[in-house]
């Protein structure tokens, strides 16, 4: 069996990465058959006309994400609907208006949504962030079930921290003291590079996993796998 798979040809939709048009510039002048556009994903109308014009998807990748610490008797509506609203409903919308495509073609699909190792516990203000993460790993599964007879296939990502300068620089000392816990317990001792990250996806994507659908993979540096 080879190991090897070529994306060529094949149109991959990816969310995230990006707040403003300036951000975007170096990655169209790096890969200039990248097609950027900017757009927020809480916009349930403006998305779905972004999606429509890039044409044929064959893959998705919901990277989009918000999140921004609250202890719960802080948590306000207008916080929990943002992240609700980007990290949760946006992927049905991306997943809906690609999924279509797929479906009518009858060409089949996979798709890809970035969770969270915080799914799998409560971590003292990220209470809306894991909420979501866990509500998206439940979405992803019911994507799997009534889009698996079109041959389109749904799985989750899970990370634990991500080094680089994606990460979410905190200021509360308290969350910042609760984090560096979590990480305590990797028994790889360092934050996961985001190129492994995004190897995980592209096997995921690729027909390599064709029989891999409504799993959520983890990559956490052995995280789940240390009670000490």
């Amino acid at each position: 069996m080879s190991l090897n798979y070529s994306f060529a040809g094949k149109r991959v939709l990816i969310t995230g990465g990006a707040k403003d048009s300036d951000a975007i510039k170096p990655l169209q002048k790096e890969l200039p058959n990248v097609t950027a556009v900017t757009v927020d994903v809480a916009d349930w109308n403006e998305t779905k006309k972004a999606i429509e014009t890039f044409g044929a998807v064959d893959h998705v990748v919901n990277n989009a994400g918000i999140i921004i610490p609250q202890y719960f008797m802080e948590i306000t509506k207008e916080m929990a609907d943002l992240h609700f609203n980007v990290n949760a409903l946006a992927c049905i919308n991306v997943v809906q208006t690609a999924a279509k495509g797929m479906m009518e073609r009858g060409s089949g699909g996979s798709i890809v949504n970035i969770t969270s190792i915080e799914s799998t516990g409560a971590t003292a203000g990220f209470s809306m962030y894991s909420s979501t993460k866990i509500a998206l790993e439940m979405i992803t599964k019911s994507m799997s079930v009534e889009l698996g007879p079109h041959k389109i296939r749904a799985n989750c990502v899970s990370p634990n921290g991500i080094g680089g300068d994606g990460m979410v620089k905190i200021s509360d000392p308290r969350i910042t003291a609760a984090v560096e816990n979590l990480f305590r317990r990797n028994t790889i001792k360092r934050l996961i590079d985001p190129n492994e990250v995004a190897d995980l996806v592209m096997f995921l994507l690729s027909p390599l996993s064709a029989m891999i659908t409504g799993e959520t993979v983890v990559i956490d540096g052995g995280f789940m796998a240390n009670f000490s």
